[in-house]
């Protein structure tokens, strides 16, 4: 039987899949984010991984998560790729503690074959394990939401929620982290122990990149100075859908 010679588009075929190959010493890592404001529990959540990507070498395989709890309201924000960092082992913390709005991440860095495989919120049912409840209740309420504004921070579905005792002020921040293929901008408002920027100290969590603006509350005061059967917090919020229209 005489040799076979490979047709053109087989030929064509050959050289891409040769192409999409890994090259020696590179890894490949799963690709994927996350933004999810509305519906998330911590059993139940999973982290669909579909695509995979070749990194450049030397680089790792990234999976950072970062959870946002306010009220009875969560947000999980995450990103997977290749990343030029150390590596490191699961590193699991909160930037924000409670009592009031907190904030928690985790992040890794691996070098072998896709090994950011991370698909569950467990790392975080085991940090909340370790957290002290929460204080007691003061006589201050805030308006308490996550997500996105035009979505899940709508005012039908915004919240006015007692503080913990030593978390009594209002807090609202406009937030944006963004890495590879994830940009996602959402709103915050919660209690908080001060009304200051949260986030000063972390302009990068992993790969993301964060930025923080504090939505301005002085039409909310002036809405909320006058009494009310309804409290200044309604005011509070009042005065931030004001701001956001303006």
């Amino acid at each position: 039987m005489g040799p076979q010679h490979l047709s053109l588009v087989q030929l064509i075929c050959l050289l891409v899949a040769i192409s999409t190959l890994p090259r020696a010493g590179a890894l490949l890592c799963y690709e994927a984010t996350s933004s999810l404001f509305r519906a998330v529990s911590f059993h139940n959540w999973r982290w669909l991984l579909l695509r995979s990507m070749v990194c450049k070498l030397a680089e790792g395989c990234e999976e950072t998560l970062v959870l946002i709890e306010t009220g009875t309201r969560r947000g999980v924000v995450g990103f997977k790729g290749c990343s030029p960092a150390s590596s490191h082992p699961q590193q699991v913390s909160y930037l924000v503690s409670p009592p009031g709005l907190s904030i928690a991440s985790y992040s890794r860095v691996c070098r072998t074959y896709l090994c950011n495989n991370l698909t569950s919120l467990n790392p975080f049912i085991k940090l909340k394990a370790n957290t002290l409840k929460a204080a007691a209740v003061s006589s201050h309420s805030c308006p308490t939401c996550v997500g996105v504004h035009s979505q899940d921070c709508l005012p039908s579905f915004v919240t006015v929620d007692s503080c913990p005792s030593n978390a009594p002020k209002c807090y609202s921040s406009t937030l944006n982290f963004k890495a590879g293929f994830l940009n996602t901008t959402f709103l915050l408002m919660g209690c908080a122990r001060e009304q200051a920027k949260l986030l000063a100290h972390f302009y990068q969590i992993g790969s993301i990149s964060v930025t923080e603006v504090l939505n301005i509350v002085e039409k909310a005061q002036i809405a909320g100075a006058e009494p009310s059967s309804q409290g200044p917090a309604w005011g509070i919020l009042l005065g931030l859908l004001l701001a956001f229209r303006n």
